[in-house]
Parts: structure tokens; C-alpha cells; sequence
């Protein structure tokens, strides 16, 4: 079709590019700025070869229809690149032909693209994220514009099937008011919200913390609502997404409490609240600082693995606060790639409290090994101790078996002379005496570890003990040709007179052993609202470097100070009168001169005599008690052990002193006696371990029941480690240690009364 001049002359009126174009894409006529624009000589005369390939078959599809179109086109020019236009044409039918205008959008395609690259950007970081997060329309019509996988499946859909759909097709009704109730709030104070939704998930039960991030126009009109959900079923998960952003996720980095920087080549770009506070900079401070800056230059090597890795990076370094200290911290890079863009984000943990509970455990490890190291010192120390004791210790042992020889030899003489009689017994029960004691104080010690000691603080007269030890140690301080001067005292203490008894009586003890000669003195000094005990003697004394020394288990000063043929004691005195002072809270103090002799105090609180007291007990009042004690009452003892040599010796000494005795070698037979004898029995005495897995526990309540009341009951026990010293104590009996001493035995017959 040939162009003709009137054609050309209402075209050349047109503005804009315009031009008349044949159904095969011929220029019939154009404006003044077609032929301005499509001049372009590489395209040889047809501006057709400016075209797309597709926009050209396009173009030739719309020409080809009497009809009319619009389509975007793409024309490359030489040195410009791509330009975009939008094409809209009509038919004239006189011309039998396609009017054509095109605008130039190559501008607002390049923003098209933009914001198509932004929203990208955004949708490939919001589906990195652990939450489920949507965009709706304000209400009442609340459409879905934007969701995430996440939320999609939550909801039975997929990414392009929930967009447009309401939240009344997404939620349950009771979903739905729940949402009404709390959006009350939400639009009354126009501010954004969180709240916990519980629902019922396809694993079971869910918890969600749901988060309404309003998204507002400048005006402050509502544009939209941010909806974030987060499982917060576990723990570690809910810390990572407590709280969402309205842009770019600063809310969700706000609630986090690990600090995290976003970071391009270094240089910080953003950074959460958490991170400004671990840091002390502000987020203006923060953002432009690079982060080398921060750490310690001999970290920074591994800095830049983590900083500038694209794989994910991890190691421990520390940051430089504000205020210049280090800070322990655990670095942990993330990369992640927008639209071949990448970023940078480095997580930064706080690990203080890690390194004090590290330091704790160290420090703990070092007690522990400390305390084995002790534990096997004193373990060597008993194995030394009892090596260098087994004279000792076998000594009375086999003085034992020779008077039992000698006894034997005289059964079968003619006559015995009794003096000969009672010689031979003095001295085994002098050889009984020396194993009693040594097995006494182990089981003090024994006693003392397994706190096993009930302390009862009470008012006691110092008067009355002094008397007590005056009595105890005099033959003894006689028989090595010692002055013992114990000096009398009013003072009243509160004390435990038990344990006190014990320290003093170790005290008194170790003063005579240790001195040849001179005197033992044992007095009491007043000290403010305290009173100080003391015990001095003229003994060898001890070397300033031994007297932390002499108070550990089985430790012994030099035997060969003392006189050959004395006893050096067994090195537990000292032990237990540590342990003894510590139970009650009372200090401990000892001075010592080598040559001259020791001083060895105990201070314990003074006290306010009881108006109802009686007068302190004289010396021979405490004689006529001992003398009492001797003939007590006939009682009728039921004696249950499995031991016969046991059983008949306490037999023969309880029948010896007039009393009435059954035997039991086990608890069936002490039910047969007891149900025998049921009227009778008045006082059982039992063994705590019997045979065949019983306990006296047992035992004594199978003959408790057979008995019509109870009867008082004591548990003999031999054993003396701290373990079943304590089993035995929480039965609720009273405990009788093995060897039971008579004077105890007769105590317990007389309060049985």
C-alpha cells in the first residue's frame, strides 16, 4: 500500500512517535519524532531490525488482525542499549492499515525491574527465616497480598493459591474470635502485637507466638499488617524468632538476644539491639565501623575467616567494648545470597558465663584432685601408721595368750595362790585395756566422720569436770611421778559436756604421756565473754614446723623422745581433738617451746548458771554414785547375737552380776524365747548384724511383737566405719560400740530400771 501526500501531512502533525503501518509492518507515514527516532543507519531503513525477535513476530501477529492491540516492544540502538515501549494501535479501515503510538517506558521498566529485584530479595529472605509470615490488606477485607512457604503449608495452601484469600477462609471460628479479641487491642492503641496461640498441629499440640507488625502509610493510615508466626514449642527455637520486624526483620533481630551484625565486605551495614548493648556502641556508632576493629589483633586472622568466608565459619575471640575490656564472645558467620548480591551476617554470643562455669569446673577439678592427693597421703600415712604399730598392737595380743597358757598350766596345779590369781588378771586386763583403748578412739574418729555426734549445748560447771578429770588421770600422773595440779574454777560454759570431756581428757592424756618430769597443769582463764581452757605441761614440747602437723590422723612426734619403754600413744588423739573442737565451734590453740613443754587451749562460751542448779558435785558424792552403780537391780535381759563366744561371755558377766539371762543365736529363736518369756523380759540387747541377712532392726520388731509392752532396747555394733555407724544411729536406738566397757554395760542395766 503506497503512501500519499494527505496521509503524510496529517501525520507530520502528530506529536509523539507515531506512525501508519502495513498488517507486514511498513512505515506508510510517521510523525516527526518517529523519523527522528527510527533513523538509525545499522537498521538499514527498516526499524523492524531494531526489534526483539519475539517482539517482532509479535508485532507481526497483532498487524496482521483488523483489530486493536497494545504490546510492549524492545528496540536496540547502538550506544543506548535496550529501550522499552509501549505499542497501542487501532485500524483504519480507509487505509486499510494499523495507526500506531508508542511511548517510551524504558524508564519505568527500569523501576519495574527494581522493585521486582526487591521483592526477591525479600521473599528469598523471608523464606530463610524460621517463621511463618504473611501481608494482608487492612480490614475489614484482610486479603493475603504475601506469604512464605511456611505460612502457606500452615494453612493447607501453597505460596500462589493463599494469595487474595481472607483471613475468614484461612482461620477457624474459634480462631477467628480469638484474632477479634486481640485485635481490639491492636486497633484501639494502633501499636504492634504479640500473643501465644495454641493450636493443634499435625505432630500434636503447637505453640505459636503470633506477632501483628502494622505497616502505615506517612500519613499514619493503616497500608497493611505484618503477620509472623513462630513455633515456639522449643526453647532454642523460640530465642531465634521471638519478635519480627516491620522492615527487614529489625523486630525479629530486636528480641534476639545474641547480637548479629549485617556486614558487606567488612563493614558493618546493620546490627540488632543486642549487639549494641554487648558492644556498648550505639547503632549509629556501630554502623560504618568495620568489624576487625573490634576484635583483638591476634584474633583477627580468624576474624576474616568468619568475616569474609562464604561458607560458614565458627570459632571463640573476644570484642573490644566501649569502655575498653574484653569481652568473651563466640562468633558464628552465615552468608547469605540475594539475587547474586551477597550477605554477610556474624553472630556474636556472649560466652562469659560459659567461661566463669568453665573456670568453676576448673577450679572444682583442682579441689578434687587436691583432695585426692590428701586422701592418698593419708591413706599412706595410716599404712605407715599401722605398720609402725603392729608391736602395739600384737604385743597385748599375745600377752593375752600367755596368761591364758600360765591359766591353763595353773588349772592343773594342786593349789593356785590367789595373789598369783589376781596378779594374771590385772595384767590381761591391763593387756584388755590397752586394745580397748586403741579401738575407742577409732571408733571416735569413726564416729566423728559419719557426724554421727549429736551435740546438745547446755550450762555446765567447769568445777565438776575439773573434778571428773582430777579423778581419771591422778593414779595415772602417780604412777610416772607427776605433779597434777588442777586448778578450781566457778566459770559455767555452754557447751556439749560430752565432746568437752572428750578434747580434755586427750588433752590430759597426751600432757602425762609426753612428759618425764615436772608437773601437768589443767586451769581455766577468763576471756571476756568467753573461757579459755588450758592444759600445760613440762614435757619434750614440739618443733614450730610439726604443730600443724600433730593434729592429722596418725601422726606421732618422735618416739624416740619418750622413755623406751613407754607407749607414744597411737596419733589420733590430736585428730579427734580437732574434729571435737570444730563439732562444737570452739577454737583451738596450741604454743610450744621444744624442751620446756606445750600449752594446748579450747575457748568456749560463758555461761549464766541455772537458778535451779545445785551445787557443783563434790568429790565424794561422785564416789558414793560409782559405788551405787555397782549393784544395781536384778533385771531380765532376752540377748540376741550370732556370735556364741559373744553371746556366752555376756551371758556369764550378766549372770555374774545377778541378773537373768536368755541367749538367741539368731531371731527365730529370741521370738521363741520372747513368746516364752513374754511376761518377764524387760530389757533386749541385740547385735545390729545378725546372721543370714538380718538386721537387729529386724529382729528387735519380731520380738516387740511378741512382747504385751515395749521393753527398753539397745543395738550392739562392732562395726566402726563412718557408713554403718550412721545406718545404725538413724535406727532410733540407743548404740552400745563394741567392746561394750562393764562401767557402760552397768549404766545401761541401771537405767533400765
Amino acid at each position: 500500500m503506497q503512501s500519499d501526500s494527505r496521509v503524510d501531512a496529517i501525520w507530520a502533525q502528530v506529536p509523539g512517535i507515531g506512525a501508519l503501518l502495513s498488517p507486514i509492518g511498513e512505515v506508510l507515514a510517521t510523525s516527526p519524532d518517529w523519523r527522528a527516532r527510527m533513523q538509525v543507519p545499522q537498521w538499514n531503513g527498516d526499524w523492524r531490525n531494531g526489534l526483539d525477535q519475539d517482539d517482532r513476530l509479535h508485532l507481526l501477529q497483532v498487524l496482521s488482525r483488523a483489530r486493536e492491540f497494545n504490546i510492549p516492544l524492545q528496540l536496540w540502538r547502538p550506544g543506548e542499549g535496550t529501550a522499552h515501549y509501549h505499542c497501542a494501535g487501532w485500524w483504519d479501515p480507509i487505509h486499510q492499515a494499523h495507526g500506531c503510538y508508542l511511548v517510551d517506558v524504558t524508564a519505568q521498566e527500569a523501576e519495574r525491574l527494581k522493585h521486582e529485584t526487591l521483592n526477591g530479595w525479600m521473599r528469598q529472605l523471608f523464606e530463610q527465616l524460621p517463621v511463618q509470615l504473611a501481608y494482608f490488606t487492612p480490614p475489614p477485607e484482610a486479603r493475603c497480598l504475601f506469604a512464605n512457604s511456611r505460612y502457606a503449608r500452615a494453612m493447607g495452601h501453597d505460596e500462589n493459591s493463599i494469595l487474595g484469600r481472607s483471613v475468614v477462609e484461612l482461620l477457624t471460628p474459634q480462631e477467628l474470635d480469638h484474632l477479634r479479641e486481640v485485635g481490639k487491642t491492636y486497633a484501639k492503641e494502633g501499636k504492634d502485637l504479640s500473643f501465644l496461640h495454641h493450636r493443634r498441629g499435625p505432630g500434636g499440640d503447637e505453640v505459636l507466638e503470633v506477632s501483628l507488625a502494622a505497616d502505615r502509610w506517612p500519613d499514619g493510615r493503616l497500608r497493611g499488617t505484618f503477620v509472623l508466626m513462630t513455633d515456639v514449642t522449643e526453647q532454642h527455637r523460640a530465642e531465634m524468632a521471638l519478635r519480627t520486624s516491620r522492615e527487614r526483620l529489625s523486630r525479629f533481630l530486636e528480641a534476639s538476644a545474641e547480637g548479629v551484625i549485617f556486614h558487606r565486605d567488612g563493614t558493618i551495614t546493620d546490627a540488632n539491639p543486642a549487639a549494641c548493648r554487648l558492644s556498648g556502641y550505639s547503632h549509629a556508632e556501630l554502623v560504618g565501623r568495620t568489624v576487625l576493629s573490634m576484635t583483638p589483633r591476634r584474633h583477627r586472622d580468624r576474624s576474616r575467616v568468619v568475616i569474609g568466608s562464604g561458607a560458614d565459619a565458627y570459632f571463640e575471640s573476644e570484642i573490644h567494648h566501649a569502655n575498653g575490656e574484653a569481652i568473651p564472645v563466640e562468633l558464628i558467620g552465615r552468608t547469605m545470597e540475594i539475587k547474586g548480591e551477597r550477605l554477610r551476617m556474624t553472630v556474636i554470643r556472649d560466652i562469659r558465663d560459659r567461661r566463669q562455669a568453665q573456670a568453676r569446673i576448673h577450679t572444682l577439678i583442682e579441689d578434687l584432685r587436691s583432695q585426692k592427693d590428701r586422701a592418698e597421703a593419708a591413706d599412706r600415712a595410716k599404712s605407715v601408721f599401722l605398720a609402725a604399730a603392729s608391736h602395739d598392737l600384737r604385743q597385748p595380743i599375745h600377752a593375752l595368750g600367755l596368761f591364758l597358757t600360765a591359766l591353763r598350766a595353773m588349772a592343773q596345779a594342786p593349789s593356785i595362790p590367789r595373789t598369783e590369781l589376781a596378779q594374771i588378771c590385772r595384767r590381761m586386763q591391763a593387756s584388755l585395756d590397752g586394745l580397748g583403748q586403741l579401738l575407742n578412739m577409732l571408733l571416735d574418729v569413726s564416729r566423728l566422720d559419719a557426724n554421727a555426734v549429736q551435740v546438745e549445748l547446755a550450762p555446765l560447771p567447769l568445777s565438776q569436770l575439773f573434778i571428773e578429770l582430777d579423778q581419771a588421770f591422778a593414779d595415772l600422773a602417780h604412777e610416772k611421778g607427776l605433779h597434777l595440779h588442777v586448778a578450781t574454777s566457778s566459770a559455767w560454759v555452754r557447751t556439749d559436756a560430752t565432746v568437752l570431756r572428750r578434747i580434755l581428757s586427750n588433752l590430759m592424756a597426751n600432757a602425762i604421756r609426753y612428759t618425764q618430769r615436772g608437773r601437768v597443769l589443767l586451769g581455766a582463764r577468763a576471756r571476756a565473754q568467753h573461757v579459755e581452757i588450758q592444759v600445760w605441761d613440762q614435757g619434750i614440747g614440739i618443733a614450730p614446723e610439726q604443730l600443724e602437723a600433730i593434729f592429722e590422723e596418725f601422726y606421732q612426734i618422735d618416739p624416740a623422745r619418750t622413755r623406751r619403754n613407754e607407749s607414744h600413744g597411737l596419733g589420733l588423739g590430736l585428730s579427734i581433738v580437732k574434729r571435737s573442737a570444730r563439732l562444737i565451734g570452739a577454737p583451738l590453740r596450741v604454743h610450744s617451746t621444744p624442751g620446756q613443754g606445750s600449752m594446748f587451749s579450747i575457748t568456749v562460751p560463758r555461761a549464766t548458771p541455772p537458778a535451779e542448779q545445785a551445787r557443783p558435785a563434790r568429790a565424794d558424792d561422785l564416789a558414793t554414785a560409782a559405788t551405787a552403780a555397782l549393784a544395781p537391780g536384778a533385771r531380765r535381759v532376752l540377748v540376741i547375737d550370732d556370735e556364741e563366744q559373744v553371746l556366752m561371755g555376756m551371758q556369764q558377766l550378766l549372770q555374774v552380776w545377778g541378773h537373768q539371762v536368755w541367749c538367741a543365736s539368731s531371731a527365730d529363736e529370741a521370738v521363741v524365747l520372747a513368746i516364752a518369756h513374754a511376761h518377764e523380759i524387760d530389757l533386749l540387747l541385740s547385735d545390729y548384724r545378725l546372721g543370714g541377712n538380718m538386721t537387729a532392726v529386724q529382729a528387735i520388731a519380731a520380738v516387740h511383737a511378741c512382747l504385751p509392752a515395749p521393753v527398753p532396747t539397745y543395738i550392739l555394733t562392732g562395726d566402726t566405719s563412718p557408713q554403718r555407724i550412721q545406718e545404725a544411729s538413724e535406727l532410733g536406738f540407743p548404740l552400745l560400740h563394741k567392746p561394750v566397757e562393764p562401767g557402760a554395760l552397768r549404766v545401761v542395766l541401771e537405767r533400765a530400771k
